[in-house]
């Protein structure tokens, strides 16, 4: 077992890359660091099963987005296993019912056309404050990693995801949320 571990959750369409700096930086301070990988899990609380396999004992744990949605339907089941929390650019509300039907059509056009098609007309305008070159390499790179069935799934975890802010209110963990006071996709009225 892995001596000080951290769990780290990503968000729609990413992997390990995303995380590459923050790795470094948390095995430099003495932590083993997990990147849960979410590809074929088509729905919240089957990313939250799969997490309970990998973290076995209590933890720190970060969330990128939905994986913040994942870390507190972890800490809604499991919360022994959460030692403390960090949210970041995250929710805790269940998806819009008119997303459902976006979401789907994002499906759709990602089977047909790609999911690099879909990213750079849907998503990554809304990604960034301001245009970057190398972010942009990097989200298109990690999407192609993971590929259509990896976006099909999360999508549809996303559309029925539940409500979860009573977790936050009701938890007595250590909770950190970071956002961005620009985030388009997640704005801080939300977080």
């Amino acid at each position: 077992m892995a001596k000080n571990p951290v769990y780290i959750l990503p968000g729609t369409m990413c992997n390990h890359r995303m995380f590459e700096a923050q790795i470094i930086a948390l095995q430099n301070a003495g932590y083993t660091p997990h990147v849960i990988p979410f590809t074929e899990q088509t729905s919240i609380a089957k990313m939250a099963e799969l997490t309970k396999t990998i973290a076995l004992k209590p933890a720190p744990f970060i969330g990128f987005s939905m994986g913040g949605i994942v870390a507190l339907a972890l800490l809604k089941s499991n919360p022994e296993l959460i030692q403390s929390l960090c949210l970041i650019s995250s929710n805790s509300l269940a998806d819009k019912l008119e997303r459902s039907a976006i979401r789907q059509k994002q499906i759709e056009q990602a089977h047909a056309t790609g999911v690099e098609s879909v990213l750079k007309h849907d998503f990554m305008p809304h990604y960034f404050h301001q245009p970057n070159i190398k972010h942009s390499e990097l989200a298109l790179k990690m999407a192609n990693e993971l590929g259509f069935n990896a976006f099909s799934a999360q999508l549809n975890a996303l559309a029925t995801r539940e409500d979860t802010l009573n977790v936050i209110k009701q938890t007595n963990k250590k909770l950190l949320f970071v956002g961005g006071e620009r985030d388009v996709l997640c704005p801080s009225t939300i977080q």
